[in-house]
């Protein structure tokens, strides 16, 4: 597994060494389920496609406005 993310206002894609996420348990338990639900529906596809994502602020509208998003990206390998 690798982790990458973009400085705010910046384009170059950098592979983090670390990430932090601040949360309340009600947001932590939408998050597990939003990575339930991903690994269910990458599983479906994953053999069709080189590589899929998922977006946690399409999946999620109530996560909007200010929040960073959350993507999950699977591969075959």
């Amino acid at each position: 597994m690798k982790i990458y993310g973009y400085q705010k206002d910046k384009e170059d894609l950098l592979e983090l060494k670390e990430v932090s996420i601040l949360t309340t348990i009600k947001e932590l338990e939408t998050l597990i389920n939003f990575l339930k639900v991903t690994k269910v529906e990458h599983s479906k596809i994953i053999d069709e496609v080189e590589m899929c994502h998922s977006h946690f602020k399409d999946w999620n509208v109530e996560f909007k406005g200010e929040y960073s998003d959350f993507i999950i990206v699977t591969s075959k390998e």
